[in-house]
């Protein structure tokens, strides 16, 4: 029930808050000076006190505005997000494409928001609005309705996890290739001492065209899915 009670406090912080603040001491300025201190030094810098601190104030003036950090993480996350990009009137694969761009960037303004745990379905103007920008051009593709949510998940996971990984790597360049030859056998592991023979094993930390091809490699499939499949007939397990 508490739970139920917290849920309910954070969805209406999020549709009442209003997008520009008119003093320090809101809603709206308390989100921004978390946002604020959350880019500088990472989410694990933000606290009700630390907050108010940045803002001249004690944590109790805080509470009066926000329950907890909880709902201030929630109300940061989707304020940080900010609008998903606007329709280009192109095809919905480049629709895609470009959500998919426009996801990663704002990933990696504000790093901090890849440890923000995802606890549930979007429920934030922001984060809806950007749920709704990938439903679109998926819907557009003849997807099956009742496979458009899965897939959508999919994509935007991938987004994600990929840009976490983008943040945390530490390149390791030839040193990864030189430190696999000592243990690679090709017995053991022939795939990959394959791909080290033809040269494509290297770490050089760059992820992001691991996300074009894979992006790319799904969408492919997904226009040889909608040609073959009927029309709402949904997707059935292999198992």
């Amino acid at each position: 029930m508490a739970a139920d009670k917290s849920a309910a406090a954070t969805f209406r912080l999020l549709w009442e808050t209003k997008e520009s603040a008119r003093s320090s001491l809101s809603v709206g300025g308390i989100v921004e000076a978390a946002i604020a201190l959350a880019d500088a030094e990472g989410l694990g810098a933000v606290s009700m006190q630390r907050v108010a601190g940045e803002l001249g104030y004690t944590a109790m003036a805080l509470y009066r505005h926000v329950p907890g950090k909880d709902q201030l993480v929630a109300l940061m996350a989707d304020r940080a997000q900010g609008s998903p990009p606007a329709e280009s009137g192109k095809d919905w694969r480049t629709e895609i494409l470009n959500w998919a761009d426009a996801a990663w960037d704002f990933y990696l303004a504000h790093p901090w928001m890849l440890r923000v745990a995802t606890t549930g379905a979007p429920t934030g103007p922001n984060e809806l609005a950007w749920f709704e920008a990938l439903l679109r051009p998926l819907a557009q593709s003849g997807l099956a309705a009742e496979n458009l949510v899965a897939t959508a998940m999919f994509i935007s996971s991938a987004v994600r996890d990929l840009a976490r990984i983008a943040t945390e790597i530490v390149p390791s360049g030839s040193d990864y290739a030189n430190l696999l030859a000592q243990v690679i056998q090709p017995d053991r592991f022939p795939t990959l001492a394959s791909l080290m023979t033809a040269g494509a094993v290297e770490d050089d930390g760059d992820v992001r065209p691991a996300l074009v091809f894979g992006l790319n490699l799904v969408l492919d499939g997904l226009k040889t899915h909608t040609l073959a499949v009927e029309p709402g007939e949904p997707v059935r397990s292999p198992h």
